[in-house]
């Protein structure tokens, strides 16, 4: 009998099954704010979970699992926060930090219980109660799965703006979602020609903050909906650049976008059906000047559809949440791109599962 090889093992499959396990033991550290209360200081195990509310016999095991999982360390006893969980998921760091997006996960955690019936059905999961509570309630989870909702019309947003809080919760997870893309654009793409930059669906206004900070001839424009203004306000005079960067708001659907250099989109049409996204490639060509540039970047799907598992995954939850959005992969980019005029469309890697598309006019 032939010895089954390590990649033939059931546990290979298990893993698989489990792996809900590790991602919300990550959740719940943020909402407990393991990662927060070490920022400040390190402890022993007692002293955490005697900080953090922590009382269940469960308690060392969580603690040692986030060890295992690389987030915390442990020596003599005493927990601190690893190297990576120390720069991204301690709030008090708000130029790399991505707490806010998995608080917008946790909260939206229960939802994805629903997959099955949602490809059954072809609606889509009512998130409203998940952005009501990562605005509003430190990221805690509503304790059932989110009924379906109806796939008609375009408000995928509508809940993330019915309330400040709300949308203070939502810009925060936006910032999360983009930071390595963020990062990686402001470092590699060539900044040096550019005198202006407006970021279309600029949420709090990060991915200028990088660009302006690293680029200090660049000035940049932040366009999104009006409710985003005092958060973009806060959030780019807290990281020094509100002199270099201005709020136009505005609504795509409705009107132009602005003009500038390098318009940008990022994690923006994945959200939205065919004809709007080619709608506002459209409107995009339509706003920059001759050589101008349109920057797109998304967690594009290979394109042959087998390889990137993360750009698959993050293109069903956008079809089980929104109104009509799917992912993409760079040639269908590139294809929309060609077909609104620019010329020379090309695909390069970001950052992780982060792909970008690059059209010039």
């Amino acid at each position: 009998m032939t010895k089954p090889s390590v990649s033939d093992s059931p546990h290979a499959i298990i893993d698989l099954a489990v792996a809900f396990w590790k991602s919300k033991v990550l959740l719940s550290a943020v909402e407990l704010k393991v990662f927060e209360t070490l920022a400040r200081q390190p402890a022993t195990g007692a002293e955490l979970c005697a900080r953090l509310g922590i009382t269940g016999r469960g308690g060392a095991d969580f603690l040692d699992a986030l060890v295992s999982m690389g987030l915390l360390e442990r020596q003599d006893g005493v927990y601190r926060n690893s190297p990576t969980a120390d720069r991204h998921l301690d709030p008090g760091k708000p130029g790399t930090d991505i707490s806010g997006y998995l608080d917008f996960l946790n909260a939206g955690f229960p939802c994805w219980a629903g997959l099955t019936e949602a490809l059954r059905t072809g609606g889509r999961l009512d998130f409203s109660r998940a952005l009501a509570v990562s605005g509003g309630s430190g990221g805690a989870a509503p304790a059932d799965p989110e009924p379906l909702a109806s796939d008609a019309g375009n408000d995928t947003f509508g809940a993330a703006f019915a309330a400040p809080d709300q949308v203070t919760g939502f810009l925060r997870a936006m910032t999360g979602y983009s930071m390595g893309a963020n990062h990686a654009l402001a470092e590699t793409y060539d900044w040096h020609k550019v005198g202006s930059v407006a970021d279309v669906g600029c949420a709090e206004g990060a991915l200028l903050a990088q660009i302006l900070t690293r680029h200090e001839h660049v000035e940049g424009i932040g366009f999104d909906l009006p409710a985003v203004e005092a958060g973009f306000t806060a959030h780019t005079k807290q990281l020094g650049i509100a002199d270099r960067a201005r709020f136009e708001g505005g609504d795509f659907f409705t009107g132009p976008l602005p003009t500038a250099d390098v318009l940008i989109m990022g994690h923006v049409l994945h959200d939205w059906d065919l004809d709007t996204k080619k709608m506002l490639i459209r409107k995009a060509y339509d706003a920059l000047p001759r050589g101008g540039a349109l920057l797109i970047y998304e967690s594009l799907i290979d394109d042959d559809r087998k390889a990137r598992t993360t750009g698959l995954l993050i293109s069903l939850n956008v079809s089980l949440v929104s109104a009509g959005g799917l992912g993409y992969t760079g040639a269908d980019c590139r294809a929309w791109m060609d077909e609104a005029g620019f010329r020379n469309a090309s695909v390069r890697h970001l950052d992780g599962p982060e792909y970008l598309v690059v059209g010039t006019k």
